[in-house]
């Protein structure tokens, strides 16, 4: 079914999903590390002759040993950078049927994520993009960072509804190939995908420069089996299904998770991506200003 702008129910959950996004952003502390830039990137524009009262720092004293005179390099700092939030909206986030639940469920935190990341960083006049890998497709997902890109972010997310697989190696090759030198790419995903498949393609964000972080989404009830009675886990990306008794298969569980999750983290530092790990029920301030600061 496709989605009509003048849906009620959708105007309803856009309007809900905004509030909630500028609620966050507003009720952050002025002046502290989750306000300063994204990125500042120092580029070289040419040299002017030294004068006095210059900085001596700033003094190129290569060119000063090959031609006896010395000149000054004058540089510009970047602070404005596109940034490209990627969303995995994939099954194993969501139930796959309706809009997810923002207050308790992994998509609805990752929604919620990234559109308080879009409101912050274009209250702060950072071109912002969306990219939603995954999904039932109904919806356009792919919105190239620009100036005044909010309004049509916003109504994506709103608009998502989870299902199928990410295919997160393609999705990051895409991604790679599309967005400019010394950018930032935010990915939001639970990394259901076997770390070893999609790692390799980070390759290519690394080549371009791209400052890439993770905010990696969890619900802390699936990784400790915190479940009181036999339990049937259900995948609905390939439709597999698993009958466990929780008591019996916790102690293992812990160390399935703590082997993943340095399989991750080792893909991940591999190409100086930062990663930012986030339960569903994490402080949303706290994590994303370690990924504003690329902090892992």
């Amino acid at each position: 079914m496709s989605i009509v702008p003048w849906d009620a129910d959708l105007l309803d959950r856009i309007e809900r999903l905004h509030l909630k996004a500028r609620r966050a952003v507003e009720g952050w502390r002025h002046g502290g590390h989750v306000s300063r830039s994204l990125a500042t990137n120092i580029e070289f524009i040419d040299h002017k002759e030294y004068a006095p009262g210059d900085p001596i720092r700033h003094l190129d004293w290569k060119v000063a040993a090959r031609t006896d005179k010395l000149v000054i390099r004058r540089h510009q700092a970047e602070t404005i950078v596109p940034v490209l939030i990627v969303l995995d909206a994939s099954g194993d986030l969501g139930t796959g049927q309706g809009p997810p639940d923002l207050e308790r469920s992994k998509l609805g935190a990752a929604v919620t994520m990234a559109a308080t990341l879009a409101v912050f960083l274009s209250k702060r006049g950072d071109p912002v993009g969306l990219s939603i890998v995954g999904g039932d497709g109904t919806f356009d997902a792919q919105i190239p960072p620009g100036p005044r890109t909010l309004p049509a972010v916003i109504r994506s997310l709103a608009s998502v509804r989870s299902a199928g697989m990410a295919q997160l190696k393609s999705a990051f090759e895409r991604v790679g190939e599309s967005m400019p030198r010394r950018s930032v790419v935010i990915v939001v995903s639970d990394l259901m995908e076997e770390p070893a498949v999609w790692g390799p393609s980070l390759g290519v964000l690394a080549s371009r420069g791209v400052d890439c972080r993770f905010i990696h989404i969890y619900d802390p009830d699936e990784w400790s089996l915190n479940y009181d009675s036999p339990v049937v886990l259900f995948s609905p990306e390939d439709g597999a299904s698993l009958a466990m008794d929780p008591s019996a298969a916790r102690s293992a569980m812990a160390d399935v998770v703590e082997d993943y999750l340095h399989d991750v983290r080792s893909v991940l530092g591999q190409h100086r991506c930062s990663h930012h790990l986030a339960s569903i029920d994490a402080r949303m301030d706290e994590v994303i200003a370690a990924a504003l600061m690329g902090r892992s």
